[in-house]
């Protein structure tokens, strides 16, 4: 997040484009920026209404902004949800970007950082096999009930995107995500699989999947399980 601090956002309106967990936005607010946070998620919004006391929480699909006039952020910022768009159909990546480029300002800056994808022959750098098997596990379990759930893009495909919709420059960088996963983490994923493989009819699905579940579970006790890459696009309009 280091990184971050060069963009010198004390005093700029600022988007939290996807506010989760409010991490961002409390980051955000603590560098003096006045931030507004959009989310789709009603339970988030509440939470962080109690955590922050500054920042302005909306509910609201990234992808029909028409309550933001044209030109009013100076910069838009977007950690880890572009790769959640997927999860909902009424939210499509060219879209959201649209929307990103017309609350922007003419001298305005998108920065956008998620994952790259899981796949061992293009990865900057190395795979951890317990992350990718639990992240593929729930993959396979979502698809198998015929639900959606989040889709790497690869930074080219993003900053191809940008470009075609109008912002002028894009730079791109790669890092591994700062830090391994957490028990709690480990936890959150371990009961959504789970719960989700309960919704499985075929009883010899849902114990082979348990199955699986376990071993990655007990492979997860003996060593720390550490994120993947991460990219980050900073584009100016």
């Amino acid at each position: 997040m280091e990184k971050l601090d060069e963009l010198g956002l004390k005093g700029k309106l600022v988007l939290d484009a996807g506010t989760g967990a409010c991490g961002m936005t409390e980051f955000l607010e603590k560098r003096g920026a006045d931030v507004v946070s959009i989310d789709l998620n009603k339970e988030f919004m509440e939470e962080c209404r109690n955590q922050l006391e500054k920042a302005n929480f909306i509910r609201g699909n990234l992808s029909e902004l028409q309550f933001i006039k044209p030109e009013t952020f100076d910069h838009v910022m977007c950690k880890a949800t572009v790769s959640a768009l997927s999860e909902n159909i009424t939210l499509f990546v060219s879209s959201v970007f649209r929307e990103f480029y017309r609350v922007l300002k003419d001298d305005g800056q998108l920065t956008i950082i998620d994952y790259y994808p899981f796949n061992e022959e293009t990865s900057p750098c190395a795979l951890d096999e317990v992350q990718v098997g639990i992240w593929r596990l729930e993959k396979a379990v979502y698809e198998l009930l015929g639900e959606s759930h989040l889709e790497e893009y690869p930074p080219q495909m993003i900053e191809d995107e940008l470009k075609s919709i109008g912002f002028a420059e894009v730079e791109e960088s790669i890092r591994r995500d700062e830090l391994p996963w957490s028990d709690e983490l480990l936890g959150e994923h371990e009961e959504l699989i789970e719960e989700k493989i309960e919704e499985i009819e075929e009883n010899y699905l849902r114990e082979a999947l348990t199955k699986k579940l376990r071993e990655l579970m007990e492979l997860a006790k003996e060593k720390k399980v550490e994120s993947g890459a991460m990219f980050e696009l900073r584009a100016q309009k």
